[in-house]
């Protein structure tokens, strides 16, 4: 897959919101990108994944249950890039 295939694709799947956007700016920016603790995409996802888990669980235990709302809907975001790039 070549670098615009993979944008492409990203876009196709999470484009047209703004947290969206950010990973296909993040992924994109780090295509293909090598070396000894170099992440591949779906670590990058997968770290997304779990600080928006942790986000949540803090949210929730605060009673802000409109950073939940956020939040959760940014992790299935977050899902729909991972489901894109496997």
């Amino acid at each position: 897959m070549t670098k615009e295939e993979f944008r492409k694709a990203l876009e196709k799947a999470v484009g047209g919101t703004v947290y969206g956007e950010e990973i296909i700016k993040d992924l994109v920016g780090h295509f293909d990108e090598t070396g000894k603790y170099a992440q591949d995409d779906k670590d990058r996802i997968d770290d997304r994944i779990g600080i928006l888990n942790g986000w949540i669980k803090k949210h929730e235990a605060e009673g802000a249950t409109a950073k939940v709302a956020e939040e959760k809907a940014n992790l299935e975001i977050a899902k729909l890039a991972l489901a894109a790039v496997e």
